[in-house]
């Protein structure tokens, strides 16, 4: 009897243990819970979001100075569609920086946010060299920037004469008219090689920009169109390496798929030529079965890219920036004018222009990977007036 007693007793303890054991460790986290319950609104710690601390100190510009040009450049692309405070902070500050081109870089990321009044608001306080050349430059890109160049230091560069290489005096806006005659032109084969060259990146417009540049000019010197002609020719060896490049399931640009020696030789040689010819800037007039492309070019921006070649290694930005600046922009065909290159010459050049700072490698893998949605529309829509023509013939 007494062992069945000790029995029960000792079940009833084991099972009051197993229940203990239970229902204790839960009430520990009750407990814990209750602890941890979250303050009355009043007594939280406010989020990081509305602590007071300036968006963009001296520490932070410190540290943005010390970038090189390239860096702030680049910087500054990666945040041009964020829309956040810091990031327009940054890009306001960036707007007076040292440099013209990190300047221009985040004028044109703050008209895209939205931000047009902060970039007039700028330009009509800085000084008139950086408002003119920014001002310039912006324009192309957003016709309506209100923003003028100042106009006594205009009037006095037009009334000034350029003396080019050969001692010969050419006046300031001179201008020559360079043609692209698309009759002689095998156009389907044009067209399907920009197509086909789609990869991403900028590089479809390194080959577009080939396939268009003119072959003779308005009224010059039978020397003028021989160098022409020969600077067309000498892109044909990288054009071809650059296709081949593309075709490459991860294509990566060097040097040798861009320019080589040849072209730098022969762009140099028409750029002198060209320079020291007397242009003419009368458009020709579209008659009969006429099938043109021509345009006028700027001789005084082509001086100061010319001015600069000399120190740019091959491979580098600025032998294309003078490419877009030569490329041709209205239609002339059957008696009709149709300007359908004008916006995107304006633009191609101004991207090309920022690129001409990076270093060359940088300049490679930036027009192999990077896209401008605007630029590309407004190829498409030229080559779309280019494959009409096509097909009417």
């Amino acid at each position: 009897m007494n062992i069945a007693l000790v029995v029960t007793a000792l079940f009833v303890i084991g099972a009051l243990v197993i229940v203990l054991a239970r229902f204790l460790p839960r009430s520990e986290r009750v407990e814990r819970a209750e602890r941890a319950a979250p303050l009355p609104p009043s007594e939280q710690t406010p989020p990081l979001s509305s602590v007071v601390e300036p968006l963009w100190g001296e520490r932070e510009e410190a540290e943005f100075s010390q970038l090189p040009e390239a860096a702030r450049c680049d910087l500054l692309f990666s945040i041009e569609e964020r829309d956040d405070d810091r990031g327009a902070a940054l890009l306001a500050h960036a707007l007076t920086d040292r440099s013209e081109v990190v300047a221009t870089a985040a004028a044109h990321a703050l008209i895209t946010r939205g931000q047009r009044d902060t970039v007039e608001r700028y330009l009509a306080t800085c000084d008139d060299e950086r408002k003119r050349s920014m001002a310039r430059t912006l324009r192309a890109l957003f016709p309506d920037l209100a923003v003028e160049e100042p106009h006594e230091r205009r009037l006095e560069a037009l009334s000034t004469p350029v003396r080019v290489d050969g001692g010969i005096l050419r006046p300031r806006g001179a201008q020559a008219t360079l043609v692209l005659d698309l009759a002689h032109l095998r156009l389907h084969e044009e067209l399907r090689a920009i197509e086909r060259a789609d990869s991403g990146g900028m590089l479809r417009h390194l080959i577009a920009v080939r396939r268009l540049l003119p072959e003779r000019a308005v009224g010059a010197a039978p020397a003028l169109d021989s160098a022409l002609r020969a600077a067309r020719d000498a892109m044909n060896a990288p054009i071809s390496r650059l296709v081949m490049t593309l075709n490459r399931p991860r294509p990566v640009v060097s040097s040798k798929d861009i320019e080589d020696g040849a072209g730098r030789l022969a762009l140099r040689s028409l750029l002198d030529v060209l320079l020291a010819t007397p242009g003419d800037a009368e458009m020709p007039v579209a008659t009969g079965e006429m099938r043109l492309l021509a345009g006028i070019v700027d001789l005084d921006d082509l001086a100061k890219a010319r001015a600069r070649l000399e120190n740019e290694p091959i491979g580098a930005a600025l032998p294309w920036v003078i490419n877009v600046q030569l490329l041709p922009t209205v239609l002339l065909v059957r008696g009709e004018e149709r300007d359908i290159l004008s916006q995107y010459r304006a633009r191609a050049a101004e991207n090309l222009a920022v690129l001409c700072e990076l270093p060359v490698a940088e300049f490679h893998r930036v027009i192999a990977t990077h896209s401008d949605r605007v630029l590309d529309t407004l190829l498409d829509d030229a080559l779309a007036e280019l494959g009409k023509l096509d097909v009417e013939a």
